[in-house]
Formats: C-alpha cells, sequence, structure tokens
C-alpha cells in the first residue's frame, strides 16, 4: 500500500466552524495561514462564497449566482491560524446562524509572476498539498497560464471575475472519460457537462500550464480573472468519478484517506452541487461516520436528503437522493483529507 506524503493533512487543509455574530468575528485555531476559503451556512438558508488572499478580502465570488464578484469587505483579514470576518453578511456571519469553511494553504499571501504561459499569470503556489491560486487577466483568445504546480493539475475552476458570468470546471482524465479537455460544466451551475472545446480548447494542462479558450465564464478580454487549480496528492487529496447504485448502500469509493470534505456533483444530468464535511453534524446520527448535511453549491440552501458515509478508506453514498446515487449514473467527486489510511512512516492512520 502505498504511503502518503502529507501524514498530517491539517496543516494544509481544515474545515473550522462558527457561529456567526453580526459583529467582527475571528476564527482561529488552524495549523497554517489559510489562503482560500470557501465559506457556507449550514442550518439554513445562505449563499456559498469564494475568498481568497491573492486578490484581497474585498473579492467575493458568489458561485451560486450568474454575477460578478461581490466587492464588499466580508473576510477582513487573513491571520497566522484564521482568519477575521467583518460584522455584514448574512452568508458568513449573521447572529446566531452557524456556518463552515473548507480552508486550504497555498504561500501564505506572497504571489509571484510567472511566465511560463503566453498569458503572464500572478500564482501563490502549494506544491506539498498540489494546491494554487492563479490570477490572471483574460484576452478573448486561446492561451496558455502558467500554474505554478510542478504538477498537472486534475481539477480546475476558473472565473473572470469582473464580468457577471459564472465559473468554470475543468476535469482531468478519470477513468472512461479520457477527453474531458473538451468537456465544460458551469461552477456552480445544475446543469449537465457539455461537449464544448472553447472552454480549454480540447487542451490537456501540463505540469507547467493550463489552456483556456474562448469563453467568456473565464477568458472575457481585459477581465481580471482566477483559477483554483489542484493536483492530486496521494492520502490527502482525490478527483474522480464514481457509478451510482440506485440503493441505500451504494457503491465503494476508495480515497486512501477519511475524507474531511467532499464535493459532488451528477455528470449527465442536471442536479445540484453538493459539499459534504464531517466537522458538520446537523441532522446527523449520534456516533456514526454519515455526513447527512449537503451544503448546496449551486443555490442558497442546505439539506439532509443527501447522506454520505465516511470511511476509514473513502466513502459511499447512504441515500438513493439524485444528487449523489442515481442508479446508473456518473458523480464527479473531489475529495480532500481528514487522515490518511497509511502515513509516511507506513503506520496506519487512525481514521475510524
Amino acid at each position: 500500500m502505498a504511503y502518503t506524503t502529507i501524514a498530517k493533512p491539517s496543516v494544509h487543509f481544515d474545515c473550522p466552524t462558527w457561529t456567526g455574530s453580526s459583529s467582527t468575528t475571528t476564527i482561529s485555531g488552524m495549523g497554517f495561514k489559510p489562503d482560500m476559503i470557501w465559506i457556507k451556512r449550514y442550518d439554513g438558508s445562505g449563499h456559498p462564497l469564494l475568498n481568497n488572499s491573492s486578490e484581497g478580502t474585498g473579492q467575493n465570488w458568489i458561485p451560486s449566482g450568474n454575477n460578478a464578484n461581490d466587492t464588499n469587505t466580508l473576510v477582513a483579514s487573513y491571520t497566522s491560524d484564521g482568519f477575521t470576518l467583518t460584522g455584514g453578511g448574512t452568508d458568513v456571519n449573521e447572529n446566531a446562524e452557524k456556518y463552515v469553511a473548507a480552508c486550504w494553504k497555498a504561500n501564505g499571501g506572497t504571489t509571484s509572476s510567472n511566465g511560463s504561459g503566453s498569458i503572464t499569470s500572478t500564482v501563490q503556489a502549494n506544491t506539498t498539498a498540489g494546491i494554487s491560486v492563479v490570477q490572471y487577466t483574460g484576452t478573448g483568445a486561446t492561451g496558455t497560464i502558467g500554474h505554478s504546480l510542478g504538477a498537472v493539475p486534475k481539477l480546475i475552476i476558473a472565473k473572470s471575475t469582473t464580468v457577471a458570468d459564472r465559473g468554470v470546471v475543468y476535469i482531468g482524465d478519470l477513468g472512461h472519460y479520457s477527453d474531458t479537455e473538451d468537456d465544460l460544466i458551469q461552477f456552480a451551475a445544475t446543469s449537465q457537462f457539455q461537449d464544448d472545446a472553447g472552454g480549454w480548447n480540447d487542451t490537456k494542462p501540463t505540469s507547467t500550464v493550463f489552456t483556456v479558450g474562448n469563453k467568456s465564464h473565464h477568458n472575457t478580454s481585459g477581465a481580471a480573472s482566477i483559477a483554483y487549480c489542484f493536483a492530486e496528492i496521494k492520502g490527502f487529496s482525490k478527483f474522480g468519478i464514481y457509478a451510482g447504485s440506485g440503493n441505500v448502500k451504494g457503491t465503494p469509493v476508495y480515497c486512501g484517506f477519511r475524507p474531511k470534505w467532499l464535493m459532488i456533483k451528477k455528470w449527465e444530468s442536471t442536479e445540484d452541487w453538493a459539499a459534504k464535511t464531517t466537522v458538520v453534524d446537523e441532522g446527523q446520527i449520534a456516533g456514526t461516520s454519515e455526513m447527512k448535511r449537503a451544503l448546496q453549491f449551486s443555490d442558497n440552501s442546505s439539506s439532509t436528503d443527501c447522506t454520505i458515509t465516511a470511511t476509514s478508506w473513502g466513502f459511499r453514498a447512504s441515500t438513493t437522493d439524485a444528487k449523489a446515487n442515481s442508479e446508473n449514473a456518473e458523480y464527479l467527486y473531489m475529495a480532500f483529507a481528514e487522515m490518511p489510511v497509511v502515513g509516511t512512516n507506513g503506520t496506519v492512520g487512525l481514521a475510524i
């Protein structure tokens, strides 16, 4: 069994929770300074919010809407072990409401110029964890962009931030979907994946660059744009496709770790993007490894009708809900670890 290269995922990725106060609130206690945070309310209505330390605190991507970035300062600052929220914003800090954030470490907010592609980018990267935040200016024409990962990205989420449009997702080779570079889906639209070479120019990324086509979603001429790039790291992150079974004992999905955070999207038909995490126990059966609360990135809702069971080695759907387990349907997933099955020294992890 292969060892992981990251014995302690929590020094690169974490999912803090908090109760809103409608006043300045500091989230602390993480094992790193986060550079990319995705926030979602989990006890009721609230739109998801993506923010990163490269663009700055006044740039909020709200993926559930077809809009330019929100420029209100909701995330006030990034700290050495967390972040501070302002008192404004029902989606991040409303009094007595409950929130969770998926947080990744990049490079502590320090960026550098990357001239590897035809379009110069500004990047901060964490090559150990396979994560980079890439800023670039769109050209409206096919071009290449440096991502600084030093490995081929398996998943890219990109958007023209000043344009009223949705971002798009690139999915790397996932088994029988061998030509995914010509597939396109808007993040986090409910629509299915489509053949559209205008997204990624029918070109696979390399260990140095990814290619963009002429779509306005992520390459509007003159528009500031952002891309979140992820390379797969054994024992820390996993991106793939699984087949739904249509019954409450779904197909086992092996990740090589117990997932702390998981996002799922039905591939070939209309459905929500649903995130799951082991740190949220709303609606969960006490003493189990169920992840019941679905944090829907496609709109402002959350539900308990989409149960996923986390295991020491991965997950399985424990539901017949179409968001995660329709019979014979294909589902994209992206997962990040709470604990690897096998550590860097060959010791079996202590996940349940």
